[in-house]
């Protein structure tokens, strides 16, 4: 049983660590990766810049693509071929890989973001 339990402890250590190695823009990536895929922009309103126009169609597009594969299991930035001032990231759900695009202003707020299937020209973005 002493056995046990420092391997149990070991191994929720070795779980929080993985999860807290997420950066900032992992972070903001995903949050509004899942929001999309929810069709309900409502819990990221505040990562977008104003004046960024996203319609309830759009949204409701997008949703239809993303919530359609499974369960969102990461958001890794990339940095390979990724423009000045972008930020890119490969992202994978339980039945498909996609790579995303996002660009912030000077206070962290998203101006473009863009999603496109790893391996197929779906894509989608906003402003």
């Amino acid at each position: 049983m002493t056995f046990r339990m420092p391997f149990a402890l070991c191994a929720c250590a070795l779980l929080l660590s993985a999860c807290s190695s997420e950066n900032r823009y992992e972070r903001q990536a995903g949050a509004i990766t899942q929001a999309v895929a929810n069709n309900d922009l409502a819990p990221v309103a505040n990562d977008v810049a104003p004046g960024v126009k996203i319609t309830r169609v759009q949204v409701a597009e997008w949703s239809d693509e993303l919530s359609q594969q499974g369960k969102l299991l990461s958001v890794k930035q990339v940095q390979d071929g990724c423009p000045a001032g972008t930020y890119c990231f490969d992202v994978k759900f339980e039945k498909h890989a996609y790579h995303e695009t996002m660009r912030l202003d000077d206070r962290g707020r998203v101006t473009f973001w863009h999603f496109q299937a790893a391996s197929a020209g779906a894509a989608a973005s906003p402003g």
